[in-house]
């Protein structure tokens, strides 16, 4: 090239991309877990979702409780923290606010099918950049959103997808998916119990492993463990509340506040139903100023029998939880007698 010509080719930029960060952040339960499981394959594994892209993978369990306290602790700015399973809760704007005005992240994805997410959509949307919820588990929601984008998930983690949605219905496990159902349940229940973020990510890894390896012994058996401690404690408490149940037309209640004192009071409840083979609201007291009434019934009750009571002003107008099992707030100034006398006219308008 002679002097003082130019060069009529582009000019490359030799500049690397900067990898992307994504933070997978899902509840503890079994449709938490599986579905971080579903993202992370899919990022991690495929490079597919979120971004169609490389990128340096993180994950975390969350629960309302220590949510401020552990995303804040956080040493990384991240492209997108997607959120799986984690059902909206009074604190949870103000969150998401400080995520993206003080934390860089670059976009929040929040995918969920809890009530009290559908009941907030519209407050969700202002604070999120991607707000996806459904009637399914989050899991199934998840696994949908996937195969839009033409990614093929392994069977073997579409089948736990198909145990969670089983699981979370109440309808009969079908005997092929039963050896899933009882290592699923079991899992679940124990991460619940002791909030181990180590099981918790080595059980995400282990079911996003398209070439399926033995869950590590040690694991296995602090589940075991952890799992028989509780539906022990769980079993000898359900049946001592259950013979103190008030019946209130094919409901009973159960006031638990001097009973129960930690979290998994849904377990309790569930507990409680078998037991009596009946609908059961359980009401728990709180460190805050409201108590907690939880419903059980079938067929979507629960949430009708919360929503009427919502309607009589005994229940504050966020129902967390799902149709099948609804979880209100009580005032404190709310008396027993009050409570009951709001029940039955619930489960009238409720039937």
């Amino acid at each position: 090239m002679k002097n003082g010509e130019r060069s009529l080719r582009p000019r490359v930029e030799l500049v690397a991309e900067r990898v992307k960060r994504v933070l997978i952040a899902g509840d503890w339960d079994a449709d938490g877990v599986i579905s971080a499981a579903l993202v992370y394959y899919a990022q991690a594994k495929l490079g597919k979702y979120p971004y169609e892209a490389k990128a340096v993978v993180d994950m975390k369990p969350l629960d309302p409780e220590r949510f401020t306290r552990i995303l804040t602790s956080l040493d990384a700015m991240y492209d997108a923290v997607i959120m799986l399973d984690i059902p909206f809760f009074h604190r949870l704007p103000n969150i998401l606010k400080l995520l993206k005005e003080h934390m860089g992240v670059g976009e929040i994805i929040f995918v969920d099918h809890h009530l009290s997410s559908h009941t907030n959509r519209r407050l969700l949307e202002k604070y999120v950049d991607k707000l996806i919820l459904g009637e399914q588990p989050t899991a199934a929601i998840i696994r949908e959103e996937l195969e839009k984008r033409g990614i093929r998930i392994p069977e073997r983690l579409r089948m736990f997808v198909e145990v969670v949605t089983y699981m979370d219905s109440g309808k009969r496990v079908p005997q092929k998916y039963m050896k899933l159902f009882e290592l699923v349940s079991k899992v679940s229940k124990a991460l619940t119990v002791i909030r181990d973020e180590e099981i918790w990510e080595k059980f995400v890894l282990w079911l996003a492993n398209p070439f399926p390896t033995q869950l590590d012994p040690r694991i296995f058996r602090r589940v075991e463990e952890a799992v028989k401690r509780r539906d022990e404690e769980l079993k000898n408490l359900a049946i001592d509340l259950a013979m103190g149940a008030r019946r209130i037309g094919d409901l009973r209640f159960i006031d638990a506040r001097k009973k129960w004192k930690t979290r998994g009071g849904t377990a309790l409840v569930s507990k409680i139903s078998h037991v009596v083979k009946a609908p059961v609201a359980v009401l728990f007291d709180t460190r805050r100023n409201f108590m907690l009434l939880i419903i059980k019934a079938p067929g979507g009750r629960a949430y009708r029998i919360a929503k009427n009571l919502v309607g009589e002003g005994i229940a504050e107008d966020d129902i967390a939880g799902h149709p099948n099992l609804a979880i209100v707030r009580i005032r404190k100034d709310v008396s027993i007698e009050e409570l009951v006398r709001a029940l039955h006219k619930a489960l009238y308008y409720a039937a």
